[in-house]
């Protein structure tokens, strides 16, 4: 039960956060499911920045660092979430193809 709670703290961090966002995320949402990769990078930029103040993390996702993290009850939680939210636009286990994704792209030492 701890760790359900721990999550929706979480989630609702996540949320404050994206209020900053909330205008040009929804722009940019509708302008990226038309398949326009500047959008999409632009959506990935705001995630990474909502992951960095929330948990101080340098150039990761909040999907990857839900999977990265899942053998924490809560992150699994979170990662079901996020997985169930992202299946309409990004099919199935995206968090843990995120973490993949990035794991090879970005590199930090």
């Amino acid at each position: 039960m701890l760790a359900a709670l721990k999550t929706l703290r979480t989630l609702a961090a996540y949320a404050l956060c994206a209020l900053l966002f909330i205008a040009p995320f929804t722009v940019l949402s509708a302008i990226a499911l038309t398949g326009n990769t500047w959008a999409f990078n632009s959506l990935h930029s705001m995630d990474i920045a909502i992951c960095s103040m929330c948990h101080g993390t340098k150039l990761e996702s909040i999907s990857a660092r839900s999977f990265r993290l899942s053998h924490d009850k809560r992150y699994r939680y979170q990662m079901l979430v996020i997985d169930f939210l992202a299946r309409p636009f990004d099919g199935d286990n995206h968090c843990r193809r995120a973490h993949k994704w990035e794991s090879k792209v970005i590199k930090i030492r």
